[in-house]
C-alpha cells in the first residue's frame, strides 16, 4: 500500500512484499476482475427506414442490436432486457419520447441514452439532457457521427461496469488482507487509500496528466486549507478530491484528450463533461462522497463564469476554491506537454490578476502570504 508523506513524497514504507509474492495460502488471494465485453443497443425510431439503416450498420460493426418502431415496443423490450445504449427518437407514433426516457431510466438507470431529434427539435433535446439523457444527435446524420456519439457512450459504459467491478476487487482484496487484523479507523483509512491510488492509477489511461501532479495538488491543497483551520474529515476528502479531480476524464474519448493541437468547440464542450463524469462516479461510494464535490466543482469560477453549473462567489464549495488556486499554479510552474514551465513570479502575477474572477481573493490573499512560497509548494520528483 502507498500513502502520502507530509513532506510531499509518497510513502511506500508500508509496501508489504508477501503481499505481492507468489500465493501459498490455501484461500488465494481474489483476483479475477470481470471486463466488459459488446453493450446490448436498442434502437427506438418510428421511420422504419432509419430504424433498419441504424440497426444493420451497428450490427455490422459488431454490436449486439434490437429494434423498436414505437413506446409499446420499447417499454417491452425495457422489460426483457437490460441495455448499455438507447438510441431514442423523441417523437414517436404512440407517445412522447421523453416517457420511455424515464422509463428506461426508472429499470436501468445506468443506461446511457442518446436522443435523436430534428433540428427543430433542440429545446426538448436540451430537455431530455437534464432528465437523465447521455447525449443527442440530431437528424439527418452521418454513420461517422453515429459511430462518434456511440464510442462516447460505449467508453462510459465500459468505465461504469469495469469501476463497479474493479472496486469490488478491491473490497475483497481489502477484506481479505483485514481478517486478521485489528479493525482500526488506521486500517480502513490505509484501505481507502489505496483505493483512491488505484482508481487515480486507471484514470491515467486516459489522461496524460501526470502521477506527480495529482500528488503535487492533493499535498499542496491541504497544506492550504490546514491555513483556514481545517482538519480531520474535511481534509481527507480535500486529499482525494484534488487526487482524483480530473478522473472524469476516464469518460472522455481519447482522439480529444491526446490531441495534439487546440481542440474545437464541440471536443472542448466534450471535455467539459469530464467534471460531472467525474461527480458520477465517485458521488455514490461512501468515503469519496465529500471528495466528489471538489471533482464537480474544480473548473467553477469566482465570477461564475466556469463549469458546470456557473456558481459564483461563496457559493463554490470552500475546497473547490482552494484547489482552484493549487492546482493553476501548480499547471503553470511545472512543464506540461504542450509548453515549458512559467516562472514563479510570472505566475504569481498571473494568479493576482484573476483574484476576483477566476479565483476568491481570500483564498488567493492567504495562499500569498505562504512563506518562501516557490520552496513551500515546490514539485515533486
Amino acid at each position: 500500500m502507498v500513502s502520502w508523506r507530509e513532506d510531499k513524497t509518497m510513502d511506500y514504507s508500508c509496501f508489504d512484499e508477501e503481499y505481492y509474492s507468489e500465493n501459498t495460502d490455501k484461500n488465494p488471494e481474489p483476483h479475477a476482475i470481470d471486463f466488459p465485453g459488446k453493450p446490448d443497443i436498442l434502437v427506438v425510431e418510428d421511420e422504419i427506414r432509419i430504424l433498419k439503416m441504424v440497426s444493420m450498420f451497428l450490427s455490422q460493426q459488431g454490436f449486439r442490436c434490437d429494434e423498436a418502431a414505437s413506446l409499446g415496443e420499447a417499454y417491452k423490450a425495457f422489460s426483457i432486457k437490460r441495455y448499455a445504449v438507447i438510441f431514442l427518437d423523441i417523437n414517436l407514433p404512440d407517445g412522447s419520447g421523453l416517457k420511455a426516457l424515464r422509463k428506461a431510466l426508472e429499470i436501468s438507470p445506468n443506461t446511457l441514452v442518446i436522443i435523436m431529434t430534428g433540428t427543430q427539435d433542440l429545446s426538448t433535446a436540451v430537455f431530455a439532457l437534464r432528465e437523465g439523457a447521455y447525449d443527442y444527435i440530431t437528424k439527418p446524420f452521418s454513420f461517422s457521427l453515429l459511430m462518434d456519439r456511440l464510442n462516447s457512450a460505449v467508453g462510459k459504459w465500459r468505465t461504469m461496469v469495469f469501476h463497479n467491478h474493479y472496486l469490488s476487487y478491491l473490497e475483497r482484496l481489502v477484506e481479505k488482507k483485514t481478517e486478521s487484523l485489528t479493525t482500526s479507523q488506521n486500517d480502513i483509512e490505509q484501505s481507502h487509500d489505496n483505493i483512491v491510488l488505484a482508481l487515480g492509477t486507471a484514470g491515467e489511461m486516459y489522461n496524460p496528466e501526470t502521477e506527480n501532479h495529482r500528488v503535487r495538488v492533493s499535498v499542496n491543497s491541504v497544506f492550504l486549507c490546514r491555513r483556514f483551520g481545517a482538519e480531520g474529515v474535511k481534509l481527507r476528502d480535500l486529499k482525494w478530491g484534488a487526487y482524483l479531480h480530473d478522473i472524469g476524464a476516464i469518460g472522455i474519448p481519447a482522439r480529444i484528450l491526446s490531441k495534439p493541437g487546440p481542440v474545437t468547440a464541440n471536443e472542448y464542450s466534450v471535455i467539459k463533461k469530464h467534471s460531472l463524469l467525474g461527480y458520477s462516479l465517485l458521488k455514490n461510494i461512501d468515503f469519496l462522497s465529500g471528495a466528489s464535490e471538489v471533482v464537480l466543482n474544480h473548473h467553477e469560477k469566482y465570477d461564475g463564469t466556469g463549469y458546470p453549473c456557473g456558481l459564483e462567489g461563496k457559493k463554490i464549495p470552500l475546497f473547490a476554491r482552494i484547489f482552484s488556486v493549487i492546482d493553476a499554479f501548480d499547471a503553470m510552474v511545472n512543464d506540461c506537454l504542450y509548453r515549458k514551465a512559467i516562472p514563479v513570479k510570472k505566475v504569481i502575477r498571473k494568479i493576482k490578476r484573476n483574484s476576483g474572477t477566476h479565483f476568491d481573493p481570500e483564498i488567493v490573499k492567504e495562499f500569498l502570504q505562504i512563506p518562501d512560497l516557490e520552496k513551500t509548494l515546490s514539485p515533486v520528483s
